[in-house]
């Protein structure tokens, strides 16, 4: 980690923590945009070609986030389990190339994830800290926001419930 991003990940973690309790509109129209991929090089992400067809999970993350790195085991395995019925996308926010292609190499994320290197992605999504997961519906309504570290219980309860399938 940098000198002088372990106070501010802490900081933005702890506000996060906070924020994930705090109760927001049950559901709006996801956004689109369209940013440049970290893991295809010179390739666009064009979020609105999704949009309306699969639910989508989008996670923002710096590589000099504490929380981040505790939760990327959990959303590896998520999205190799939901693979085909769910789209994960990687959000990078306000992070170095070089630092995000570590993180994505160090816990083997393979699912797209694209940058966002003044946090204007993060702004239309109202992400207020890192780790954030915004679970969007496959009509394309934003219908979660979860701030903070998911553990693998409750992302499966989320996953589930955005795909309208049963616990068990």
């Amino acid at each position: 980690m940098p000198p002088g991003r372990l106070l501010p990940s802490l900081v933005l973690a702890l506000f996060g923590l906070a924020l994930a309790a705090v109760p927001g509109p049950t559901s709006w129209p996801a956004p689109p945009f369209s940013a440049e991929r970290l893991d295809r090089p010179g390739a666009v992400l064009n979020l609105a070609e999704t949009l309306g067809r699969r639910p989508v999970v989008l996670n923002f993350w710096a590589s000099w986030c504490v929380p981040c790195r505790v939760e990327a085991p959990v959303l590896r395995d998520a999205e190799r389990r939901y693979r085909g019925r769910v789209l994960f996308v990687g959000v990078n926010l306000q992070d170095t190339r070089k630092g995000a292609e570590a993180f994505m190499e160090t816990f083997f994320w393979s699912f797209p994830n694209v940058r966002d290197p003044r946090g204007a992605v993060a702004r239309r999504y109202r992400v207020g800290g890192i780790p954030t997961t915004v679970f969007i519906d496959a009509g394309g309504r934003v219908v979660r926001v979860w701030t903070g570290p998911l553990d693998p219980e409750r992302l499966e309860a989320f996953l589930r419930a955005l795909i309208g399938t049963p616990e068990g």
